[in-house]
């Protein structure tokens, strides 16, 4: 069930953006294998929405002077080191 539920689930289940509100993994995987360039547009219009809502939050978390902390709980969720 677990599998499944992360193949058919969403890109990002904590994103708002068209492509992961409409369409699931796998199916955006099966249409950038296919090379079908509806992959690829769905692909772009997720990263476009994703560096948005990145830029937002970093622009509040500069006012609250939190950038810091912000970076390294950033760093922690996608698996970076610092």
């Amino acid at each position: 069930m677990l599998l499944t539920k992360k193949i058919f689930g969403r890109l990002d289940e904590e994103c708002d953006c068209y492509t992961c509100r409409n369409y699931t993994r796998a199916y955006i995987r099966h249409l950038v294998k296919t090379n079908e360039i509806l992959g690829i547009r769905l692909l772009s219009i997720h990263n476009l929405r994703f560096l948005t809502k990145l830029m937002e939050r970093v622009r509040i978390e500069i006012e609250q002077d939190n950038l810091l902390n912000f970076k390294e709980a950033f760093y922690k969720k996608y698996g970076y080191s610092s």
